[in-house]
């Protein structure tokens, strides 16, 4: 068969077009910036690179870290533990500790300000509401809470406090300093969120199976939302109109619809679902840690279907989305890593739904024992 000259030209074009990776398999740009994670049982804080997705260093802590916020418009990150008195503060230029704040009390959490100039930190014995400059570090205010509290959530100056032991919750206005409460809640609250418009609070009540709206202005309970599962984990969509509740008793995820207040739909969410992460642009996805699966499971929220269950590392937890949305990240608490998966691949498994639902992990990352808590913070210089 004799070939033309324009055909061997054309072929040697395709060739060389895949040599330089045009028929190679899709890329996907890398984040700048780095994940701080935060190492229970080895006392450190890895610092991940995300645009080589390498453990860059391990930061040494003089606590057993539960949790980690970062407030990068002030390069400054902050690591906390319910069995310390104090918490770090660790610089995002040099990656180095720069201080440790002590405070009286045991550390119950932790919420940053939306402008993160400001670090809320709630502790018990004595019952306290502190805060702090996110650039000094310095405690600028110190107020007595009437109960003790276990969960907190901020909204521009509002502060939403649970009061457990009291069934009540408490608003805190950071300009007026006042204190707001509600009167005695027929279910026992255990967790607080805003809803996005700063009206409504919700709140989780385990021993029930229920959610209850509470109208901010009143501060007073509207509706109490019956669920299938004791709520523990909550997640907002990116426009804050549905949020996603997970919990025990039922593998599934609860959809509720925060502004018209009811419960919208429950769907299969794999074994045991637990933290919880949704995309913010683009294929609107949530993602579904299966910690007793060592599984995540991945849903198309604009159809409520199963796009997906990936094989991860053991016991699965903390969920984090790039802010690309180009990876999502998991914390697996038993085998001490963090699982990378490629959004790219989980677009491709959700127009292929129908022939296959896996979808494989882009990488693995050793980080320490047990990882709890983790941010992703971008690369400042």
């Amino acid at each position: 068969m004799l070939v033309t000259r324009r055909e061997w030209l054309s072929a040697g074009a395709g060739a060389l077009g895949c040599a330089l990776g045009a028929c190679g398999p899709k890329t996907t740009p890398r984040y700048q910036g780095y994940a701080l994670v935060a190492n229970h049982d080895s006392r450190t804080l890895g610092v991940i690179d995300l645009s080589r997705f390498q453990l860059l260093k391990e930061v040494p802590l003089e606590m057993t870290p539960t949790g980690v916020l970062a407030a990068p418009a002030r390069s400054r990150a902050f690591v906390f533990s319910p069995s310390a008195s104090f918490f770090h503060v660790l610089d995002l230029d040099s990656m180095q500790l720069k201080s440790s704040n002590g405070f009286k009390g045991a550390f119950v959490c932790a919420r940053m300000s939306a402008d993160q100039q400001l670090l809320w930190v709630a502790v018990r014995d004595p019952n306290l509401l502190l805060s702090f400059d996110t650039a000094t570090g310095e405690r600028n205010l110190r107020r007595t809470l009437p109960v003790a509290v276990d969960d907190m959530d901020v909204y521009e100056n509002q502060i939403a406090l649970v009061g457990s032991n009291a069934r009540v919750i408490i608003c805190y206005d950071s300009k007026t300093g006042g204190f707001t409460a509600s009167p005695a809640l027929k279910a026992l609250p255990r967790s607080v969120r805003w809803r996005s418009d700063g009206k409504v609070l919700i709140t989780a009540n385990t021993e029930d199976r229920s959610m209850t709206a509470l109208d901010c202005k009143a501060m007073k309970a509207m509706v109490d939302l019956q669920l299938p599962l004791a709520p523990r984990k909550m997640c907002f969509n990116r426009d804050g109109g549905q949020m996603f509740v997970t919990g025990d008793g039922m593998d599934a995820v609860s959809i509720v619809s925060p502004f018209q207040t009811e419960v919208n739909e429950t769907v299969l969410a794999g074994h045991t679902p637990g933290d919880m992460a949704a995309t913010s642009a683009g294929p609107a996805y949530l993602f579904i840690s299966n910690p007793d699966a060592a599984a995540v499971t991945v849903i198309n929220i604009d159809n409520r279907r199963v796009i997906a269950q990936i094989p991860v590392g053991q016991r699965p937890g903390q969920i984090l989305l790039t802010p690309d949305n180009e990876y999502a990240l998991v914390l697996n608490e038993q085998s001490g890593d963090v699982a990378v998966i490629r959004l790219l691949n989980i677009r491709d498994a959700d127009l292929n739904s129908r022939r296959s639902r896996t979808a494989p992990l882009f990488t693995m990352i050793p980080v320490g024992s047990r990882p709890l808590s983790a941010v992703i913070t971008p690369r400042l210089v």
